[in-house]
């Protein structure tokens, strides 16, 4: 399993969600008050969404399922399987099979290129879900010197997404702050849809969007507080439930 030295505290994933969350949102506040001049150059910021999990599947199958009943025809039954399981939320649910195959595709993509070694990477950052720690394990396997595993990475809740948006901007906004902060100009993240649309922002347009076991790199300007220059450098060969 992947060794996670100098970390943040995660909290485990049992007990509440709104727990988690509450932890989330405090994560990234403390190292705001070490900024200097120096470290708020701008970064080289590398956003990997994390392999296909359980959940994304789950949500696809009943994508297909109100599409087949739109068409008046009946559903397939596995597709009626997965629907009923999503009404078990799982905040951190495991990646799938196809999710796996993600990953052995764009860690040999990663090899063949010499990424890490020509990237010079310094920080990898990556949610404690267990979908982004075990992508973060099988596409940079060790090789980053500096690991934080980070709450306020996690992905946006159901809650946050209906009643307490503002929790889910503090946690993005502290993010930022923290990365603006630190000495570390070429940094790794590994996370979330929905977070990094949230993080890219609005201008970004179709580009915030990231597939999953997609890498992007960008530049982050801490002063203006903005991600620039995406550009998608890797990204499997075989997609995922929602592209298919």
């Amino acid at each position: 399993p992947i060794s996670l030295p100098f970390c943040f505290a995660a909290p485990p994933m049992s007990g509440s969600d709104d727990a988690l969350l509450t932890a989330a949102t405090k994560s990234c506040t403390p190292l705001s008050q070490t900024s200097t001049t120096a470290s708020r150059s701008k970064k080289t910021v590398y956003l990997v969404r994390h392999a296909e999990s359980m959940e994304n599947e789950r949500v696809q199958a009943y994508v297909r399922l109100q599409g087949a009943l739109r068409r008046g025809a009946w559903p397939k039954s596995g597709d009626v399987v997965a629907s009923l399981q999503l009404l078990n939320f799982d905040l951190d649910t495991p990646l799938s099979r196809r999710g796996e195959r993600q990953l052995k595709d764009v860690r040999a993509q990663i090899e063949a290129a010499s990424f890490i070694q020509q990237a010079s990477l310094e920080l990898l950052a990556v949610s404690p879900l267990q979908r982004a720690k075990r992508t973060a394990e099988m596409l940079f396997d060790n090789e980053v010197p500096r690991v934080e595993v980070m709450p306020c990475l996690v992905e946006r809740s159901p809650l946050e997404a209906l009643a307490c948006t503002g929790r889910f901007e503090d946690r993005v906004n502290g993010f930022k702050d923290w990365l603006g902060n630190i000495p570390q100009t070429r940094v790794v993240v590994v996370a979330h849809c929905q977070f990094f649309s949230k993080l890219l922002g609005k201008g970004c347009g179709w580009d915030r969007y990231l597939s999953n076991a997609e890498v992007k790199r960008c530049s982050f300007d801490p002063e203006m507080g903005v991600f620039e220059d995406l550009e998608v450098l890797f990204q499997p060969d075989e997609g995922s439930s929602d592209e298919q």
